[in-house]
């Protein structure tokens, strides 16, 4: 998985954030030669206290990187003449420039303490600077995803009362990618939307193609790899545009290549995982063939994912080259993900050449390295791989003393059992054919019966109220003539008169009603969603029920058979809850996509205990339900305990 170090390297060209502030204190004006860099290098506190004596060891001490201990030096120095000159805003960057000194040495607690005070030091003294990028940074780099989502939540409370909806959009884009670290998808995948929103608003190109290639990693991991294919191809189509276009800011121009590389690594990943390991192949060296500087942790994650292509090809030369590439530049830099990922693979790919020394070298720091599951099942599955290890050992030195009388003995067995299981064979094929055939007709016959007795209510409920409604309608216009005849009716008859009246007008009522029981004239006339809120409107009315009721795409009818048996499906639950499960409230959700219709029926009664219901399928309506959704050739899912609710969800192909 591409790491987000880069996102937070992006996010900080849109806003000002601490890393930067630095760079901004040291202006056109402080740019020193090499002669006056070594100039500044003499300079002790205490010598010159000026602010501008400040500003250059802080500068210089940037300058300075590939001497970690003199970085620090400078850093110090600057903090102590900040401090003797109540310099504020030195102070705080002086902290700023130790914990990114402490950063090169790869002294991360250290570099979290002092980002952490650098923040603090200007909130406390209303300076509206920080420093949230630069620890974020630290801890993607540590795999720390706790303190990530405790920073990134301060920062957001910032970015809200600011209002600075760029900060905002940032917040998002690392929200999803955090929750996405814990593989809750709907999460990340409602910040990222979120984040993709925050772009469309702010109209900003570079933002949008950056949320696109965020969601496709959440489509991905969820199997869509479709719309993960989909989504990079757009990333790739707005890249191309923004190098072409002169008139956009050259700071996309420069990012566009970095998101082509990235967006052909997700490519090459979707592609891995969904099988298609050629298309997957092309993608992943196309990430490392881009002709743009990338930072390290994407260099090295592409790498990787190459060289777990080559392994999945059985390539394992291929593998192992790009693997340990990888590998040596995650370990360079002390990036624990990328680090993972290249010893598991590693590990893989040296157990499937059965040279499990490698394979349980690799396994080891894999296993150090992956998130804290339970330390005795990682200690579990090291102690299995040495097993393994070992066994393969003794069993090479075994099979030389035995190889004669096992190539004897497995000859004769070999033979006997293929004998065996050709008799077998034939057997199950014959028994799988009967079985196969059975269901057909049992499947036919259902289907047969369902279909029937839904026509059969149709033409009865029909019959109901075209016959019977207009007979008992006819008698009331002749009753009602009474009342308008010349010679009045005596008091008697006039009371006996309206009680008739009152009588036929509960008759048609009953007929109406169960005229609809059986088939309601709304589902046939206006379709299933009018029929369900006809049903739903009338419940409401009756009972103390809260029943809440949303559709989407539904705008066109379904075929006649699939709206009833949905109709009927949803009744059943609704008279299950009602009569069995003592709730307020009910939620139903039916919602139409490309392939499916998906049916969510939620409510907060007593609930029941759902395997009892399935061994039994009787008593609360769930064998009627269960054959139903059977004649639909969907899919049924019930989540329910006592005293906790029940949710009832349903896939229905059409």
């Amino acid at each position: 998985m591409i790491t987000r170090l880069s996102i937070v390297l992006f996010t900080c060209i849109a806003f000002s954030v601490a890393g930067h502030a630095q760079q901004r204190v040291v202006n056109d004006a402080y740019l020193l030669s090499k002669r006056e860099s070594d100039s500044v290098k003499r300079l002790l506190p205490g010598t010159a206290d000026d602010i501008l004596k400040v500003n250059r060891l802080i500068y210089v001490a940037q300058k300075q990187s590939e001497e970690d201990q003199l970085n620090l030096d400078y850093s110090r120095n600057a903090l102590l003449l900040s401090e003797k000159l109540q310099y504020t805003e030195g102070v705080g960057h002086s902290y700023a420039s130790i914990a990114a000194s402490y950063q090169l040495m790869k002294r991360y607690d250290s570099a979290i303490y002092y980002f952490k005070k650098a923040t603090s030091y200007f909130h406390d003294n209303g300076i509206k600077e920080d420093y949230y990028s630069s620890l974020l940074n630290v801890y993607f780099y540590l795999g720390d995803y706790p303190g990530a989502m405790e920073t990134i939540s301060e920062e957001m409370k910032l970015a809200e009362q600011t209002n600075d909806k760029i900060r905002v959009a940032h917040c998002n884009n690392i929200l999803g990618y955090i929750y996405f670290k814990q593989e809750n998808f709907p999460e990340s995948e409602k910040y990222y939307n979120a984040y993709a929103d925050n772009a469309i608003e702010l109209k900003d190109t570079l933002l949008i193609a950056h949320a696109l290639g965020e969601i496709s990693d959440v489509y991905t991991e969820e199997k869509d790899y479709k719309r993960a294919i989909n989504s990079l191809q757009t990333v790739i189509s707005y890249s191309k545009q923004m190098l072409a276009d002169t008139s956009i800011k050259r700071t996309y121009i420069a990012w566009a290549p970095q998101y082509i590389a990235k967006a052909n690594f997700r490519l090459g990943r979707a592609y891995k995982l969904s099988g298609n390991l050629d298309s997957a192949l092309y993608y992943s060296l196309g990430s490392l063939h881009t002709g743009t500087h990338n930072p390290g942790y994407d260099t090295a994650a592409f790498y990787i994912n190459a060289g777990d292509v080559y392994r999945l090809m059985k390539k394992y030369p291929e593998a192992i080259f790009y693997l340990h590439h990888g590998y040596s530049l995650s370990r360079e830099m002390n990036h624990r993900e990328n680090t993972r990922d290249a010893a598991q693979y590693l590990s893989q790919t040296y157990a499937a050449l059965n040279r499990y020394d490698s394979a349980f070298y690799y396994f080891q720091i894999f296993a150090g390295l992956k998130d804290s599951i339970v330390n005795n099942e990682t200690k579990m599955k090291i102690a299995g791989i040495q097993g393994q290890y070992d066994i393969a050992k003794k069993n090479k030195e075994i099979a030389r003393q035995q190889q004669i009388r096992n190539i004897l003995i497995g000859s004769f067995l070999f033979f006997i059992i293929v004998l065996l299981l050709l008799y077998n064979r034939s057997r199950l094929v014959q028994k799988n054919r009967r079985q196969q055939e059975y269901s057909r007709q049992q499947n036919e016959l259902f289907n047969a019966i369902v279909s029937t007795q839904d026509q059969e209510r149709k033409r009865i409920a029909q019959d109901i109220h075209d016959s019977l409604g207009s007979v008992l309608s006819a008698a009331k216009l002749k009753l009602s003539s009474l009342e308008d005849s010349k010679r009045p009716l005596a008091p008697d008859q006039l009371e006996k008169y309206h009680s008739t009246l009152a009588l036929l007008d509960d008759a048609v009522a009953e007929l109406r009603s169960i005229s609809h029981n059986i088939m309601p004239a709304t589902l046939s006339k206006l379709g299933l969603v009018a029929a369900l809120q006809n049903l739903i409107g009338k419940m409401s009315g009756r009972s103390a029920v809260q029943v809440s009721f949303t559709t989407h795409g539904l705008d066109e009818r379904l075929e006649e058979n699939t709206e009833i048996s949905v109709y009927r499906i949803i009744l059943e639950l609704i008279n299950n809850i009602v009569k069995h499960a003592d709730a307020k409230k009910v939620s139903i959700q039916l919602i139409k996509y490309p392939k499916y219709i998906n049916l969510i029926v939620e409510d907060n009664g007593k609930g029941f205990d759902h395997n009892k219901a399935m061994e039994e399928k009787r008593g609360i309506g769930l064998g009627n339900i269960l054959s139903r959704v059977e004649f639909l050739k969907g899919n049924i899912d019930i989540d329910s305990s006592l005293g906790k609710g029940t949710t009832v969800i349903i896939d229905i192909p059409y």
